[in-house]
């Protein structure tokens, strides 16, 4: 039974499809973790968004919200990681790459957390809808 478990991650099998997870259950659940998010009830947000990501880890937008709730509870060290996830998952994602500085240069680590937030300009420059993100990472690195 482990064998075949194993064998179908390898295979690219997410832990969801093994369990069944509709696209409908994630976008209820998805829903349901921003609008927890939406009034403030990040530790609540988090056990939805960190399963989430466990049983769909391929998509960059569960991982990312996963992060974005590690980060508002205080876990910076496993933010930054899922938010690196989320990059690696989306590497055009600007806004990852953005929050994984923040998360880095609370962490004290000034010279990564300058490389997240020079990944998120480049990614945001010529873009128009990121715009203030590309601001928001302008100012960060001036600071650095």
């Amino acid at each position: 039974m482990f064998e075949n478990f194993r064998s179908a991650l390898e295979q690219g099998v997410t832990p969801g499809q093994l369990r069944g997870i509709t696209e409908e259950e994630y976008a209820s659940l998805y829903k349901m973790a921003h609008q927890l998010c939406d009034q403030g009830e990040f530790h609540h947000a988090r056990a939805i968004a960190l399963q989430l990501a466990f049983n769909n880890p391929v998509n960059a937008s569960y991982v990312f919200l996963a992060a974005a709730c590690l980060q508002r509870t205080g876990q910076l060290q496993q933010a930054a990681l899922m938010y690196a996830m989320a990059l690696d998952l989306d590497e055009d994602h600007a806004a990852a790459a953005y929050r994984a500085g923040e998360c880095l240069l609370s962490l004290n680590k000034f010279t990564e957390a300058r490389g997240m937030f020079e990944k998120s300009l480049d990614l945001s420059r010529g873009d128009f809808s990121r715009r203030e993100l590309m601001l928001m990472a302008e100012k960060a690195l001036a600071r650095l």
